[in-house]
């Protein structure tokens, strides 16, 4: 088992990829609001560092929060949800496309990991 951590910045696209993960039985997993922290930066009330002037230009501060997914999958699982991320984010290769990984699970201090 592993743990994937995928996250899109497009709502549209994480609800896309979650509806054909759903179709390839792919279920469960843990959606959480995120956000980069440029924005957060920039929605601070705090005093914000020098250079930070000079990238609120390329600052999206009206878009909303990102979405990201945590959900334990078996090896074939994930291989299919790379598969579908590709498919609809077009390939993660592109700046601020979003962010998969995963990480393996297995045995912590005696106590088995995976689920």
């Amino acid at each position: 088992m592993q743990l994937l951590i995928l996250i899109i910045p497009d709502n549209g696209k994480m609800e896309q990829i979650l509806v054909k993960m759903m179709e390839a039985g792919i279920r469960g997993g843990s959606l959480v609001d995120c956000e980069g922290a440029l924005q957060a930066v920039g929605q601070s009330k705090l005093r914000k560092p020098p250079v930070f002037s000079s990238l609120e230009q390329y600052l999206k501060p009206d878009t909303g929060k990102g979405k990201m997914l945590l959900a334990a999958m078996d090896t074939e699982q994930i291989e299919i949800t790379h598969r579908i991320v590709n498919e609809v984010t077009s390939g993660l290769q592109k700046a601020n496309t979003g962010v998969f990984l995963t990480l393996p699970l297995g045995f912590v201090d005696g106590v088995r990991g995976d689920v």
